[in-house]
């Protein structure tokens, strides 16, 4: 009986059709968005690895057209295909790491808009695909991206409330709520009951419309993220009928119980998110990229001062190399000898400046973190992210696996280099691969 009531309740409302259809409306708007940001980040990736392809595989030919008597060796250096030193390091060299977007990336833009998704690794250097800088606050972007996970946490609860703030008052200030204590049922049970079947329906009706935003734009709802995100959907949308249903047990008037529950989303939404990037800030302040700029440029310059005390540390070590007795007898391996041994100076000190910075960045994302425990919004948009492989962890992960491919990439051809080896053509069938496969 409560069920049929509430059907033709909801069916011949005008105004929950309204909300139901900005619902989907917003949900269309979240995809495209999310789709189009995914896409770009597609064809990006798509362009830089036809690139890096491209770039080995016509030096692959033309080593081997030397090889065959068929062209003459290159007679400069830095264009030889058979040198391991510019075909690892500069002038077109190197190779892109990238992160593919997870299937349900269109979901959250996360960290997306501050890490970057692809670098390119060369002998000693890795060049960001991205401007953007990962030191600054982690709760900078939380709130502004329109996008399915701004829509789901600060939308939806808006819709949730619209739907619960006057059960209970609506039927008193009706004069129905005196025939309905004439029954044997406690105000209670009937406003549980009630309350649950809204819950029921309009979770269903949520996924449903979300399956067919995505579906719209071709994101695959057939894998378990989905199921996932549905879960995380219905935990995060209990949690707002559970408050709706203490307010209304408080037999306020509609006007008050809308008040108190826009008064609490914007608590949980607004308020929390924001004390927690102001705490965050104030308590673990990370230095700006201007900082660290300044201070990799300042080991630079100690390297430079240092250059005759470096050299000579270098040649001392490794015998095996002569020294040059003055500028006239310098080569172009000499100087790339004694330029990877000031470098090698330069990163150790910068290393223990970026292991600084990750430090406190750390720290502040620690801080922040602990935050998502006092607000369902926080939790829900973290766990968004997470399902979207969009989160702080991907891509410091992300990180750690460029740094060791880096590694990889540099003892290929630096070590080439420092035996003085020439490339193969089966060398370019066997350089380091980028292979990354998300948790």
């Amino acid at each position: 009986m409560l069920i049929s009531f509430e059907l033709k309740m909801l069916f011949r409302n005008p105004f929950a059709w309204v909300l139901t259809g900005l619902l989907f409306i917003f949900l269309l708007f979240g995809t495209y968005y999310g789709t189009q940001r995914v896409e770009k980040q597609k064809t990006t990736i798509a362009e830089v690895q036809t690139k890096a392809e491209k770039f080995y595989q016509e030096k692959k030919l033309l080593l081997d057209s030397i090889e065959k008597g068929w062209r003459e060796p290159e007679k400069s250096w830095y264009k030889d295909p058979a040198n391991p030193l510019p075909m690892g390091t500069f002038r077109g060299a190197g190779w892109y790491v990238v992160l593919q977007p997870a299937p349900l990336a269109v979901v959250s833009t996360g960290q997306s808009d501050i890490f970057p998704f692809y670098s390119k690794v060369a002998v000693g250097n890795t060049n960001a695909g991205s401007d953007n800088d990962h030191f600054e606050n982690p709760f900078s972007t939380a709130i502004g991206q329109f996008d399915l996970a701004f829509v789901l946490t600060f939308i939806f609860p808006l819709l949730i409330i619209a739907f619960t703030y006057n059960l209970l008052s609506a039927e008193r200030e009706q004069g129905i709520l005196r025939l309905l204590l004439s029954m044997p049922l406690s105000v209670r049970t009937w406003l549980f009951q009630k309350l649950t079947f809204r819950y029921v329906f309009l979770l269903l009706l949520s996924i449903i419309l979300l399956a067919m935003s995505l579906g719209i734009f071709g994101v695959s709802i057939t894998n378990f993220s989905f199921l996932q995100l549905s879960a995380a959907l219905g935990f995060y949308a209990l949690f707002w009928f559970l408050v709706a249903f203490s307010v209304n047990l408080l037999e306020k008037s509609s006007a008050v119980n809308a008040m108190i529950l826009l008064g609490v989303w914007l608590f949980f939404t607004l308020l929390v998110p924001s004390v927690a990037s102001m705490l965050s800030s104030t308590l673990y302040p990370v230095p700006s990229r201007v900082g660290f700029v300044t201070a990799q440029r300042d080991a630079e310059s100690e390297a430079e001062k240092k250059h005759e005390e470096i050299i000579n540390n270098f040649y001392a070590k490794n015998p095996q190399f002569l020294k040059p007795a003055n500028e006239k007898e310098q080569t172009w391996r000499t100087r790339w000898l004694e330029r990877f041994a000031e470098k090698e100076y330069s990163e150790k000190i910068v290393g223990k400046i970026r292991i600084d910075f990750e430090e406190k960045a750390q720290a502040q994302r620690h801080f922040a973190d602990n935050f998502q425990w006092f607000s369902p919004a926080i939790f829900f948009q973290n766990t968004l992210s997470r399902l979207a492989k969009t989160d702080t962890e991907t891509y410091l992960d992300f990180q750690v696996r460029t740094a060791e491919f880096e590694k990889k990439w540099t003892t290929f051809f630096k070590g080439k280099f420092l035996k003085d080896e020439k490339l193969k053509t089966a060398d370019y069938d066997n350089l380091p691969k980028w292979e990354y496969v998300q948790n």
